[in-house]
């Protein structure tokens, strides 16, 4: 498929300021931009008098018109903040807002420019993966990981998987596995880690996360090595020897052949999960960055159009009020009480599972004796005992603790040992 015009003029300007990263495009990386169609002319003209650009119904005056009951509904937000479009890349307050964030984390963050909002964190990702991942291309990552992103990676970009072990023999996290398995790999290498981790509720110890980005970065010596930072569950960490920091801040800056893509946003950070706001932030100069947000405009434009308006203007708000530092450690506390009830639940030897090591996140993960199959286990505990888990592959159950009240978090645990005792 050939190329149009627009595309290559990106292509051309990334190649001159960042080989690496033109290189590193796949097919539909290579062939997106963000058109001057309807948006890109309407914000042109948005100083005008007269305005006949965009279509959405205002009163001639920039002003939305809003029906009643809505309206009603948000008495006291800007029903422009509600009520209209939002830029396609987002709103400039919500994506300034959320750098902020993230600065205050770590001032690495101020050499990387701002963020493209998504349509929560699963669009972060599949859009970074639009942009760099192509068909027969292969994705490092950990044997336990979150199911969609096969989804993603192996039935909607038609690519491969190439895993490695979790923990190491000492369940800790498997840095020397990761190398292994980075090592295994021709050309440009894809990598994809997620901390705290879904399913296994394990975030590295500071040690663990320097050597993981060492090796990343030794990876990108004489390659490009791409890396999805998959952030949904960041600061939800409950041990003082896990760390609460990204992966991404330690690889910001560190190789010119190294892409790190941060994707995080307000759905666990914010507890706010029907908002569907998420974030792609890129850890590469500010020029090239600006270039891959433009990529990122046409996915948007021609995927979901442009994202929600009012969940970023609620953020805005949430992220701007004094009290947010406060209300987040609340939750934060939340969780940690139902994580200390169900760590000592769990202290009980019992023979019908090992329970792997976690710290962070909203889950735990116990690798189910020989002869029980995990789905089996799941619906019988459905139908036996009115109690839900997720299987994960053959031998797994995931318990998210995070749903689930303190007190019910015993009677979970026994009554999982009464079905794998009857099986």
């Amino acid at each position: 498929m050939s190329i149009h015009p627009e595309a290559q003029d990106r292509n051309d300007r990334l190649k001159a300021i960042n080989p690496a990263i033109a290189g590193a495009l796949s097919p539909l990386g290579q062939r997106s931009f963000f058109p001057k169609g309807i948006p890109y002319q309407a914000g042109q003209s948005k100083g005008c008098a007269i305005n006949a650009t965009i279509g959405q119904i205002t009163d001639g005056a920039g002003n939305p018109l809003p029906l009643a009951p809505m309206a009603e509904k948000l008495a006291g937000l800007n029903p422009k903040d509600a009520f209209l479009y939002s830029p396609i890349q987002g709103r400039e307050p919500a994506r300034k807002a959320w750098h902020d964030k993230l600065v205050k984390e770590d001032a690495r963050m101020e050499a990387v420019g701002l963020p493209v909002v998504s349509a929560g964190i699963c669009h972060a990702l599949t859009m970074g993966a639009e942009l760099f991942f192509g068909k027969g291309d292969t994705l490092v990552l950990a044997d336990l990981y979150w199911d969609n992103y096969e989804q993603i990676f192996n039935i909607r970009l038609e690519g491969d998987f190439r895993r490695f072990p979790f923990y190491n023999a000492a369940m800790g996290f498997n840095v020397e596995g990761l190398r292994d398995c980075i090592a295994g790999i021709q050309g440009k290498v894809q990598v994809l880690l997620n901390f705290p981790s879904n399913p296994s509720g394990y975030s590295p110890t500071p040690l663990e996360m320097k050597a993981i980005a060492d090796v990343l970065v030794d990876a990108a010596k004489d390659r490009t090595v791409v890396v999805y930072c998959d952030d949904a569950y960041h600061g939800l960490v409950f041990d003082e020897k896990a760390t609460s920091k990204s992966l991404f801040f330690e690889l910001i800056g560190r190789s010119p052949n190294l892409i790190p893509l941060k994707c995080d946003g307000v759905t666990k950070e914010l507890s706010f999960f029907g908002g569907r706001v998420g974030f792609l932030s890129f850890g590469v100069d500010k020029a090239s960055a600006a270039i891959l947000v433009d990529k990122c405009m046409g996915l948007i434009r021609s995927g979901i159009g442009s994202p929600v308006a009012i969940s970023q203007y609620l953020m805005e708000l949430e992220l701007a009020d004094a009290r947010h530092e406060g209300e987040f450690e609340k939750m934060r506390q939340v969780l940690g009480r139902r994580y200390e009830v169900l760590r000592k639940a769990l202290d009980k030897p019992v023979p019908h599972w090992t329970v792997y090591p976690f710290n962070a996140g909203c889950f735990c993960l116990l690798e189910l004796r020989p002869g029980l199959d995990a789905d089996a286990i799941r619906q019988k505990l459905i139908a036996e005992e009115s109690v839900g888990v997720v299987s994960h592959g053959d031998k797994y159950i995931r318990l998210a603790f995070c749903s689930m009240k303190e007190e019910a978090i015993q009677p979970l645990i026994d009554a999982l040992e009464r079905v794998c005792a009857r099986n």
